[in-house]
């Protein structure tokens, strides 16, 4: 197991099976704060290292009065824009689906969990209800071959 003593500096662990290869990522679309945001960050300011190859589990929670889920884009775009799903590929999708992401999510209180494995690439991590991911709800995640420890910043 690799020791979090290679992170960069003001990077946090992220838990993570070496095993199997698989990393536990845990969003919140917080009550606090704006209301398009995942884990109080908006506007791509989340980024989350994972070793390429591994398996992404996500578990996310809705705090949020409004509808929300969470998608992992494979994107084309510098930043997301109404439809995220004219910016990229849909990976992952998680409290909805790939043909009702633009308007099916969970309520507030409602928990979800997906998973999927990463080649090496830049995706987006996004809140697929029709113009959340334009308003801020969005953050990147980095799948790396020169990632061994996975972490977020």
């Amino acid at each position: 197991m690799t020791t979090t003593s290679s992170l960069p500096s003001g990077a946090t662990a992220l838990p993570y099976n070496s095993a199997n290869k698989t990393v536990f990522l845990y969003i919140v679309a917080s009550s606090s704060g704006q209301p398009f945001n995942f884990n109080g960050t908006s506007n791509g300011q989340l980024h989350v290292y994972v070793p390429a190859g591994w398996t992404v589990l996500v578990h996310f929670t809705n705090q949020e009065g409004l509808t929300h889920n969470f998608l992992i884009v494979s994107n084309t775009t510098a930043t997301p824009g109404d439809d995220v799903g004219q910016d990229g590929s849909i990976v992952l999708a998680v409290g909805t689906t790939t043909s009702s992401y633009l308007n099916a999510g969970l309520s507030s209180g409602q928990s979800a969990t997906g998973s999927a494995t990463l080649p090496a690439g830049i995706y987006w991590f996004v809140c697929g209800i029709e113009g959340h991911a334009a308003a801020g709800m969005w953050g990147v995640i980095v799948s790396s071959t020169s990632v061994t420890t996975p972490y977020v910043q």
